[in-house]
């Protein structure tokens, strides 16, 4: 997030910067308001596969903005992270309430009192605040290899050497890369643009999260996952640091969700063929 080592670190390290962005008119309004009941959760709805609005291209996203999103279209809204929202909000007995927000404003949205909750593919970073604290991980991932569907010489970690390597800038993937010795190491800020690249032949490979390379290499035949992840790391709820309480319910919601393999399905539903 290491957090999104691979996605969504790199838009930390823009956070400060933007940290304090208003809220754009199209996402304000009553649903930032405390209601008693709802669970209010914080997720950029442009981050596929985590929260998205299918058959939008979100490939031009400015995630340093806050998503302009039609009140109407947050019901069309879909991912992993919705699916875990709503089976947290169940498990709670809690109302849930979706609030739009920019991917690099989460956590300042969050101390500022707009949501209550985190749910996007989120880890602490050196950045995060130690008002913030995080739950114990509700999805379990790592850093995958895509290839081109056509391209048989990638198989295996070992076949990144001498290879044009794309990634979200990460002091853990650059390492990671750099030891296996890619030839040419290049940086994205656009995931759409990263997978664009490698189809178009600019790159040979993608380093990513697993989950969206996978459900990437689902939806697009164009693509492939390469072998399996090259770590094991977890996404976490991040709360705020005084809310000890519902901390301790949303641990207990996700160990519920945990052994009754509600998140199992999940995981299943967005990362494997025929689910």
């Amino acid at each position: 997030m290491v957090t999104r080592a691979a996605g969504f670190v790199s838009r930390r390290k823009l956070a400060r910067a933007v940290a304090w962005l208003a809220l754009l008119p199209a996402v304000a309004g009553p649903a930032f308001t405390q209601e008693a009941g709802a669970i209010r959760v914080g997720l950029d709805p442009r981050s596929p596969p985590w929260a998205f609005v299918p058959g939008v291209d979100y490939s031009s996203a400015d995630f340093r903005k806050d998503p302009a999103l039609p009140r109407a279209d947050l019901d069309k809204v879909v991912g992993i992270d919705v699916d875990v929202s709503r089976a947290l909000a169940r498990e709670l007995g809690r109302r849930l309430v979706l609030i739009p927000v920019g991917y690099y404003r989460l956590e300042s949205a969050l101390l500022g009192g707009e949501i209550d909750l985190v749910v996007n593919a989120w880890n602490r970073t050196r950045e995060t605040p130690a008002t913030i604290r995080e739950s114990e991980p509700y999805y379990t991932w790592g850093l995958l290899i895509a290839a081109r569907a056509g391209d048989a010489s990638l198989r295996s970690a070992a076949d990144l050497r001498g290879k044009r390597v794309g990634h979200f800038e990460s002091r853990l993937v650059n390492q990671t890369l750099h030891s296996l010795g890619a030839a040419e190491l290049k940086t994205y800020e656009s995931e759409g643009r990263l997978f664009a690249d490698l189809k178009a032949g600019a790159i040979d490979a993608v380093v990513y999260d697993s989950p969206a390379v996978r459900w990437r290499a689902r939806n697009d035949h164009a693509l492939r996952a390469v072998g399996e992840p090259l770590n094991k790391l977890g996404y976490h709820v991040a709360l705020r640091a005084g809310d000890e309480q519902l901390l301790a319910r949303v641990e207990a919601a996700i160990r519920s969700l945990r052994r009754s393999g509600t998140l199992g399905s999940i995981q299943r539903r967005w990362e494997q063929p025929g689910e």
